[in-house]
C-alpha cells in the first residue's frame, strides 16, 4: 500500500509529520511521498491550497499511490472534493482515521472491538453522508433507499440503530469489567495498571515483571486492551500488574469517547506506574509529561502514582539528570524510577517502590 502524506501547518499547530510516518509504516504504508505547506489558515475547500493539490496529483501519477493521509484533522467535505480532483480510486483519510485502521489491524478481545467499530462509526458518519452525497450529486446511484428517501437519510438511520445495539453490547462488557476490578478489591488483591505513551516500553516492562511474551515492537498501539497478570512480592503478597492502551496527542473526542472504558480503568487501581520513554529529546518528554500530567487529573486524579523512567540504557547520567528534573517540575512529590526494561535494569527497585506504595495505601 503506497501512501503520501500530508501536514498543513497554521499559527500554533504543531508537526506531526514524524509520528504520522510511524504510524502509518506501523499499519503497512509505503510512504512514497510527503507535502507540507504553511498557510495562515486552511483552504476552505481542500484544506491544503490549488497548487499544492495539483502537486499532489502530480506525486499520486508518478508514485502509483493509492492513498493521502493529511496529518491534519479534515473535514468530510475537504476529504470528498480532494477525491474528486485527485480521482474518487484514491483513499483520502486523516490521522484519526489511520489511527482506527491500526485499532483495528490489532484488536483481539470483544471489548476493544465493539470500542473501535463504535469509534468508526461516530467518526466516519459524516464522511459517509457526505460521500453518498457527492456521488449523487454526479448521477451515480450509491448505496439503497426507498422512493421519496435521501440515501443519506437512509443511511444515517442504518448507522445510528448499529450505534444503539454496540452501546448496549458495550455497556455490558464494561459492566462486567468493573465488577472484576470491584472483586479484586474485595479480596484485598491490589491492582496495578501501566500506563503512558504508546511506545513508552509499557509491553516490555510488563513482559518482564510478569514473564510473559505480549507481542513488542509492533508499532503504536501494541496494546489495545487491558491484560493483567500476578506478581508475587513476598510470602502470600501479591498484586496484578495489568498494561493498559497508550496515551496519543490530539486524539478526537469521538476517538476517545469510544476509549472511556479503557481509561476509566485508572480511576479504579490502587497504583499507577506512569512509564517515560528516556530516550526521548527533553522537548518531547515535557510535552508528554504535560499531556500525561492532565489526562491523569481528568481520569484519576486521587490514584497514587508511581514515575517509571524508562530506557535508561539509551542515554547517560546527566541526561537522566536532566529529565528526571523535568519530571520533577510536573510531579515534584511523585518518587520516579530509572529504568530499562528492556536491560532489566532497576527493576527490583520499581517492585520495592510499588509494594512500598501498596503498603502505605493499605
Amino acid at each position: 500500500m503506497k501512501a503520501i502524506l500530508v501536514e498543513c501547518i497554521t499559527r500554533g499547530y504543531k508537526s506531526k509529520l514524524k509520528e504520522l510516518e510511524e504510524l502509518a509504516k506501523s499499519r503497512g504504508y509505503e510512504v512514497v511521498g510527503k507535502i507540507i505547506q504553511k498557510r495562515r489558515a486552511p483552504d476552505p475547500s481542500f484544506y491544503i491550497g490549488k497548487g499544492k493539490v495539483q502537486e499532489l496529483r502530480e506525486i499520486i501519477e508518478k508514485t502509483g499511490a493509492e492513498t493521502v493521509i493529511f496529518s491534519n484533522t479534515l473535514k468530510a467535505s475537504h476529504a470528498f472534493r480532494l477525491r474528486r480532483e485527485l480521482g474518487w480510486q484514491i483513499n483520502v483519510i486523516d490521522r484519526n482515521l489511520l489511527v482506527l485502521e491500526i485499532f483495528e489491524e490489532r484488536a483481539r478481545t470483544a471489548e476493544a472491538k465493539l470500542q473501535i467499530e463504535l469509534a468508526r462509526l461516530y467518526y466516519t458518519l459524516p464522511w459517509t453522508r457526505e460521500y453518498i452525497r457527492f456521488r449523487n450529486l454526479y448521477g451515480e446511484q450509491v448505496g439503497w433507499g426507498a422512493l421519496g428517501e435521501y440515501l443519506h437519510k437512509v443511511y444515517e438511520s442504518h448507522v445510528r440503530k448499529r450505534i444503539a445495539i454496540l452501546e448496549k453490547k458495550l455497556e455490558k462488557v464494561r459492566f462486567k469489567s468493573k465488577m472484576l476490578m470491584v472483586k479484586r478489591h474485595e479480596l484485598g488483591v491490589p491492582v496495578v495498571i501501566l500506563t503512558g505513551y504508546t511506545q513508552a516500553g509499557k509491553t516490555e516492562l510488563f513482559n518482564k515483571l510478569t514473564k510473559e511474551r505480549k507481542d513488542v515492537g509492533l508499532g503504536p498501539f501494541t496494546t489495545l486492551a487491558t491484560y493483567g497478570r500476578r506478581i508475587n512480592i513476598g510470602r502470600k503478597e501479591y498484586f496484578i500488574l495489568v498494561d493498559s492502551i497508550g496515551f496519543i496527542e490530539d486524539m478526537h473526542p469521538l476517538i476517545l469517547d469510544a476509549f472511556y472504558a479503557t481509561l476509566h480503568e485508572l480511576s479504579l487501581a490502587d497504583l499507577i506506574i506512569l512509564v517515560i520513554d528516556a530516550s526521548e529529546s527533553n522537548k518531547d518528554v515535557r510535552r508528554k509529561i504535560e499531556a500525561s500530567d492532565e489526562i491523569l487529573r481528568r481520569v484519576a486524579p486521587a490514584t497514587p502514582l508511581i514515575i517509571c523512567l524508562n530506557k535508561i540504557d539509551l542515554i547517560n547520567q546527566e541526561e537522566i539528570d536532566e529529565k528526571t528534573r523535568i519530571i520533577r517540575e510536573i510531579f515534584p512529590y511523585q518518587p520516579i524510577v530509572a529504568i530499562s526494561a528492556k536491560k532489566k535494569i532497576n527493576l527490583q527497585k520499581l517492585i520495592k517502590e510499588v509494594k512500598k506504595q501498596i503498603k502505605a495505601e493499605t
